[in-house]
């Protein structure tokens, strides 16, 4: 059972790793030239950077530079869900790579690149 002496040490672990997390994402968006722009909302979490986009092209941006696996998930409401599963850029073993999830929903029905639908996981 944890102690009230635990939770602060565990919160401030918890917020070090968020905050980790998302310079590693804003210096890979730096490096790449990745976009981060006010269509794109993120969230560093301990464990991952989550991505939330209105525009597939970032998608596809990240998909293209950083390589990657996609899923799709049908919604009942005639929506798609696409997500990307890559990692952010290091070059430095003290700093192993974050993973990044950048999700889009789109109608159904919208087209979207070839290379996406190649990308996503059998």
């Amino acid at each position: 059972m944890a102690t009230s002496s635990q939770t602060p040490i565990d919160f401030r672990a918890r917020q070090e790793a968020r905050e980790h997390n998302e310079l590693c994402y804003q210096t890979t968006c730096s490096y790449h030239g990745l976009p981060d722009s006010s269509h794109i909302a993120v969230q560093a979490t301990p464990d991952a950077v989550l991505v939330t986009a209105t525009d597939i092209d970032v998608l596809a941006e990240w998909l293209y530079v950083m390589r990657g696996t996609v899923t799709t998930v049908d919604l009942p409401s005639g929506q798609k869900v696409w997500t990307l599963r890559t990692q952010t850029w290091t070059d430095s073993p003290k700093f192993p790579p974050v993973p990044v999830f950048v999700t889009v929903v789109l109608p159904s029905d919208e087209p979207v690149m070839h290379e996406i639908t190649a990308a996503v996981a059998a």
